[in-house]
């Protein structure tokens, strides 16, 4: 048997329904009385593709997933009673828009300090889409942004402060997205949980400038006298006070 074409070439879209016609090749032969039946030797390991025996006719035998493999080279081959011929058949998987960005996780945490500037970039986000062109191509945004406190560009993902962040707040919870570009528009989201922690930037403050007391040269030693009181505007460790004795002391008294 001689096939009309020593190799065909059909192109077709994923996700089409199982028995899609994807083309059909032909073969005869001047023998009479002669049967030709066709079969696919090579090219199809899973068993995506079925070819009608008698027609030649090359259909989807299941789920076609461009993601898992865009190309096949199908070797088809006529027999006519003992004597065969082959052809080479090649199918080009075209992409639809069948998967959305992807995020790794569901819940992203970063810590920052609250005198960071604005600008000053916080986290990366990173969105994957198997898709190819349009389909797979992400852009990013914030669905959910606290006193518009964050900024996200759109290409890149990088997060970034856009105004003062407050310590007493605690944490912020920002919802990001990640959408593709192709129609039907698909998208997914996450939430970073940005935690504010304090910076030592506010010294104690006394709650005067200046004191005076007067005590009679008889009172005793360890007396406790007077007291003064100092506040600090930071949180933690970096709000604890102490005190001591740093000039004036004559005589250790």
């Amino acid at each position: 048997p001689s096939f009309t074409q020593d190799s065909y070439s059909f192109v077709m879209f994923e996700n089409v329904a199982v028995g899609y016609n994807v083309g059909t090749v032909s073969a005869s032969t001047i023998d009479l009385n002669t049967n030709i039946t066709y079969l696919v030797t090579t090219g199809d390991q899973k068993g995506v593709f079925l070819i009608d025996k008698v027609r030649g006719q090359i259909m989807t035998a299941g789920v076609v997933d461009r993601e898992e493999q865009e190309f096949y080279h199908l070797k088809v081959v006529a027999s006519g009673g003992s004597v065969t011929g082959e052809a080479i058949v090649n199918i080009t998987v075209k992409d639809l828009n069948d998967n959305s960005p992807h995020f790794l996780n569901a819940v992203e945490n970063v810590n920052v300090v609250e005198n960071w500037k604005n600008g000053h970039i916080i986290f990366q986000a990173k969105a994957v889409d198997p898709d190819e062109g349009v389909n797979g191509k992400i852009g990013y945004s914030l669905k959910q942004n606290p006193q518009n406190l964050f900024f996200i560009d759109e290409a890149t993902g990088s997060v970034s402060l856009s105004g003062p962040l407050d310590v007493n707040t605690g944490s912020y919870q920002v919802e990001i997205s990640a959408s593709d570009m192709g129609v039907p528009q698909l998208s997914s989201s996450f939430i970073l949980t940005v935690s504010v922690h304090d910076v030592n930037d506010n010294p104690p403050v006394f709650d005067q400038i200046s004191y005076e007391v007067t005590l009679l040269e008889s009172e005793p030693v360890n007396s406790r006298f007077f007291k003064v009181h100092a506040s600090d505007k930071d949180s933690g460790t970096n709000g604890e006070i102490t005190y001591s004795i740093i000039d004036g002391n004559v005589g250790g008294a």
